[in-house]
Formats: C-alpha cells, sequence, structure tokens
C-alpha cells in the first residue's frame, strides 16, 4: 500500500511539473536587437530621416488644394464609469488609457498604454500609416481639426459620459496635395469598446492604409512570475492566434482576411476588431525600445522592452471597434475573440469553474473566501471517489501484514522465475478474500489531478484575481505570498495528510515521504497564492473526510465484532442445551 501511495504522490508531482513546463506561461526568447527600433512603419521618430524628393508620379496638382488644419494642439479627454481616455489632435491618436476597475503596483488607475519618451510615443493606437504617401510620417504629426457631435471645438475638451451615454468624435485633416484624412471615434459610457471609422481619400478615391495598435499594452512596474510575455493577436478564419515578438520579428505573424489584430499581455489586451462581415489584411510588427525610455521600469529590468505594433490594413474605408481593456471572457466573446488561455484539454473544466468562483465573489464579496468555497463544492461533488479511496486504503492497511508474509514467501525469485505467477495467484486470492482493489487506493487520486490543473489555469491567468486581496498579508491573489505562510500551511497540511494515508511506510520509503511535502512547498512558494490557499483547503477538507470516514469504517468494524461475539454466545448456549439434554 505504502508503495502505491508513494507511487501517487511521486506521479502527481512529476505530471505537475510536465504541466507547468508545457502549460505554463513561457517567456519569449531571446531575439537579435532590431536595427532600426525608432523607425516603425513609416511611424515619427527621434531622427526622422528627410521626406524623398517628390517624382514626377507624386508631384502635387498644378491647383493647390485647400488645406484644413487646427491652428493649435488640442487634447480631448473622455471620462466613463470604466475609464479615462485622453486622445490629441496632433495625428488623432490615443494619447492615454487609464482602467478605473484595475489598478497598478501603487495602487493608482492602471495605465493601459505603455508611456515614456519620443521613442515610446512614436506610435500610438488609431495612428495612420499611408504606404504610398510621399511623406509618410507626416498623418502622426498633422493637427486636426476637432468636432463633438459634429459641432467645431477650438480647446480643450473633456466629456462625462452616464454608462449608456454615446459621443461621436470627429478629426480632420486635409493637405494641399489634395489628401483628405476623417477619423471618427464613437466612445459610449460604461463600455471599453469604441466604434471607429477611418478615411483617407486623395482625388476621390480611398488610400490604401494601415491603422496601427501599439506600442504594447499595460503600463505596469511589477511584474509577476507567472506573468507570460506581450504578444501578438491575429483572429483569422474563426481561429485566435498569439504570436510571440520572435514571430512578429520574423514576419510570420501576417494574415491577408483577418477579422482582427492586436497585442495582449496578460491580462490586458488592445484589438481592432472589424465589423462583422468584413476582413482586413492584418500584420504583427516587432519593436525594441531600450527600459530608459519608458516612464515606469519593473524593479531589475535592463536592456529592451519587447513590443509588439498591430497593422490593419485596407484599400477602403476602415470599419472596426478599437478595445483597450482587461481579457475578460465575457467582454472578449463579444468580440468574437477568443484569446484567454485555459488549455484546450482544461477548457471543459475551467469554464464551469470560473462560473462558480464568479458566483461564490458574487455571494461573499472576497475572492480568497470564493476560493475556499468552490473548493468544498469540488470537495463535496469528488466526495465518493474520496471516500472509496480512503476505504481502499484503508483495507489495504489491514492485510498488510499478509501481504508482507507471501513477499516474504516468494522473496529472492527472479522476474521470470515461473513461481512468480503462484506468488501473483496468492496475492489475487487475498485482495478478493478482503474486497480489495491494489489501485483503488491511487485512481481517485489521479482522478483529481485534472481539478488541479484547472484550478491552476483559471487561477493564473484570470484577471478578476490581479490585486485580489484574501486576508491580512495577501493582498494580492495572483501573486507569491509575500512571507509563504500560505505554502508552509499547505506543506503541513500535506504532512499531516500523508501521515494519516501511509503509516507503515519503512526505511527509504518513510524517508522520501517526509521529504514530499518540502518538495511541494518548494514548488509552490512562488505560486500564485490562490493557487496556494486552493491547495491548502483542500488538504483541510481531504483531512476531514478521512477522519469522517475513518470513524465510519472503526463503527462497521466494531458492529460487526459486536455481531460475531453475540452469534458465538448463541452457538454456545444452544450447544449447551443439547449437551444437557442429552444428559437426561
Amino acid at each position: 500500500m505504502e508503495r502505491r501511495v508513494l507511487l501517487a504522490f511521486l506521479l502527481s508531482f512529476f505530471v505537475f511539473l510536465l504541466f507547468v513546463r508545457f502549460f505554463g506561461p513561457e517567456s519569449a526568447p531571446p531575439v537579435p536587437p532590431v536595427e532600426e527600433t525608432a523607425a516603425v512603419s513609416g511611424a515619427p521618430a527621434p531622427t526622422a530621416p528627410a521626406p524623398p524628393v517628390a517624382t514626377p508620379e507624386t508631384t502635387p496638382p498644378t491647383a493647390p488644394a485647400q488645406a484644413r488644419e487646427a491652428e493649435r494642439e488640442q487634447t480631448i479627454t473622455v471620462e466613463t464609469s470604466v475609464y479615462v481616455a485622453e486622445f490629441s489632435n496632433r495625428g488623432a491618436r490615443l494619447l492615454g488609457l487609464r482602467l478605473l476597475d484595475h489598478t497598478d503596483s501603487v495602487g493608482a488607475p492602471l495605465e493601459a498604454l505603455p508611456q515614456g519618451d519620443d521613442l515610446v510615443n512614436s506610435v500610438r493606437p488609431l495612428d495612420v500609416v499611408l504606404p504610398g504617401d510621399p511623406a509618410p510620417a507626416r498623418l502622426a504629426t498633422a493637427l486636426h481639426e476637432v468636432a463633438v457631435d459634429g459641432q467645431v471645438r477650438t480647446g480643450p475638451v473633456r466629456l462625462e459620459l452616464r454608462d449608456g451615454e454615446s459621443r461621436e468624435l470627429e478629426f480632420r485633416w486635409a493637405s494641399t496635395d489634395g489628401l483628405e484624412v476623417l477619423k471618427t471615434v464613437r466612445v459610449q459610457g460604461g463600455d471599453y469598446r469604441m466604434g471607429v471609422s477611418v478615411s483617407a481619400i486623395r482625388g476621390g478615391a480611398e488610400q490604401l492604409k494601415e491603422v496601427l495598435f501599439g506600442p504594447g499594452i499595460e503600463n505596469e512596474s511589477s511584474v509577476g512570475r507567472y506573468q507570460g510575455a506581450e504578444q501578438g493577436v491575429i483572429e483569422s478564419g474563426g481561429e485566435s492566434r498569439l504570436f510571440s515578438f520572435a514571430e512578429a520579428a520574423g514576419g510570420e505573424a501576417a494574415s491577408l482576411s483577418a477579422q482582427a489584430v492586436g497585442v495582449s499581455s496578460h491580462y490586458f489586451a488592445g484589438l481592432l476588431v472589424a465589423e462583422p462581415g468584413q476582413r482586413y489584411e492584418a500584420r504583427l510588427e516587432a519593436l525594441e525600445i531600450p527600459w530608459d525610455s519608458f516612464e515606469i521600469v519593473p524593479e531589475g529590468a535592463t536592456g529592451s522592452r519587447d513590443l509588439v505594433v498591430a497593422h490593419l490594413g485596407s484599400a477602403g474605408a476602415s470599419e472596426f471597434t478599437l478595445f483597450a481593456g482587461p481579457k475578460q471572457v465575457e467582454l472578449l466573446t463579444e468580440l468574437g475573440v477568443d484569446i484567454v488561455e485555459y488549455g484546450a484539454w482544461l477548457r471543459f473544466l475551467v469554464v464551469p469553474i470560473r462560473q462558480g468562483l464568479l458566483w461564490a465573489f458574487d455571494l461573499l464579496g472576497n475572492y480568497g473566501w470564493a476560493i475556499v468555497l468552490v473548493t468544498i463544492l469540488i470537495s463535496l461533488l469528488l466526495a465518493p471517489l474520496k471516500h472509496y479511496s480512503y476505504v481502499s486504503i484503508r483495507r489495504m492497511q489491514k492485510i498488510s501484514p499478509q501481504v508482507k508474509r507471501i513477499q516474504e514467501k516468494y522473496k529472492g525469485l527472479k522476474p521470470t522465475d515461473p513461481k512468480r505467477s503462484e506468488m501473483n495467484q496468492e496475492m489475487v486470492a487475498l485482495y478478493r478474500e478482503h474486497n480489495v482493489s491494489p489501485i483503488g487506493g491511487c485512481l481517485p487520486m489521479l482522478l483529481m489531478i485534472p481539478f488541479f490543473f484547472a484550478f491552476y489555469r483559471l487561477l493564473v491567468v484570470s484577471v478578476e484575481l490581479r490585486h485580489a486581496p484574501f486576508v491580512f498579508w495577501v493582498q494580492d491573489l495572483s501573486r507569491e505570498d509575500p512571507y509563504f505562510i500560505l505554502p508552509l500551511l499547505m506543506g503541513a497540511s500535506q504532512l499531516i495528510m500523508q501521515k494519516m494515508t501511509a503509516t507503515q511506510a519503512e526505511g527509504i520509503q518513510a524517508k522520501i515521504m517526509m521529504f514530499m511535502p518540502v518538495v511541494f512547498v518548494l514548488i509552490m512558494a512562488w505560486a500564485p497564492s490562490g493557487l496556494v490557499l486552493y491547495w491548502f483547503a483542500n488538504n483541510v477538507i481531504s483531512m476531514g473526510q478521512q477522519v469522517v470516514t475513518s470513524r465510519i469504517m472503526d463503527r462497521r468494524e466494531a458492529d460487526a465484532k459486536a455481531g460475531e461475539v453475540v452469534g458465538d454466545g448463541k452457538k454456545k448456549k444452544s450447544g449447551s442445551r443439547r449437551r444437557l439434554t442429552a444428559g437426561k
């Protein structure tokens, strides 16, 4: 029995390591530096090259068109219940987006767009690039005229939107060479989505253009060990694919018929999603910017930050939805994008567990206690399996001396010796006599492993647990316990559990079993606190169920012995009567 329990622990340990290796978040591999970090598809850079000399094909018409341009730079601030967005008429671009329901490491509203110097600001969401334009950088610096709901505004604009209220921003610009650009942004209170249309016309014809989102997503000063690197997103053919920085740098991330394109961090995403039925060209570009160019630098960050820039290309007018916000399943489902990495083989478990977790949070108001409640519910669901496992282990403990006697009887036989079949037959007969299955204690344990992995995936990628407090010292369930109290409690509970289930282990087996909790503590020390809390709660519940099962078994055995004693007494009395009768 001890060998089977030891095998179960070892198997669980190695399966966990393999799962983390192949399904856990991965950091992007190092790649050679990009030679021109500042030049991004013609976007302005600190040292922008002079515009090319006009050729006969690009020579402006003899009669210049009338130019439309604002006199000075303006900022347009949009305040809703979920974000505060800041636009600029210089380039008609989105400068900043603070997410009010999500905080950074110091407790302030999270800035969804990286902030920094001119190099960082060389690309902003809603930048437009015209590949065929003689001066491709001018649209990022052009001063567009601004109108709000059709009314021209010449000074700073501040809009406060109630939930459900919508407003329309228009940005217009025209050059003397006949190019006219119009960007329209429709914002709505309480919604992360913005409706965007972009038109670039010259001579009455729409121009080939690309709308950009970048650079990257999320401006954070602290990054957890289990958080993956930023990736690019392309939705095409009903499938959402994530691309690493190296794949974007190698030109492998592109599609001629895409529904969406964007960038994704561990918890947030910035996406350009086409209107239903429309498809655009999409590609991802790698951008490497030194960390000292950023406003906020995580502790220990050196070298450069690997970022991805998304391009949405179209020869006609572009109609799409701009989304920059948390990777919540419900929000992304409405957009038709599936980029929350639950794992293909675990989704069938992760989705209902997530729904249960959200329900428990609505009930309790704390994600830590919600994890405990969901763990209790899962334990109740698996109670019959656990009960069967404990009963099997208990029965194996009782026949352990008989098993050892059989093993001693055939000790020293070679594996090829025919007499080993006699040993196996005796073992099978013993198991049948006592109604014991040799795998009865291990199989239920193995069946519970998928639930652990499902919780692992859920707790690691769920934005709901980001910065979610539990009690006292645990203020972020998505990060490791800063004082390692939960991992130590988990290890202690693991030790008590195995003492309850494997009391007959001897020699090297006993030493290995004693060492296993230490191994699990070291593995889980830097895991998200929510995952450690789940494991600790599951251990405590399992210990309680094992105590209940042991008491039930003890009572049954006591009743059985009492029945045997009563039965023997009746037989003896009956025999005495027969002897007395015979004597008479």
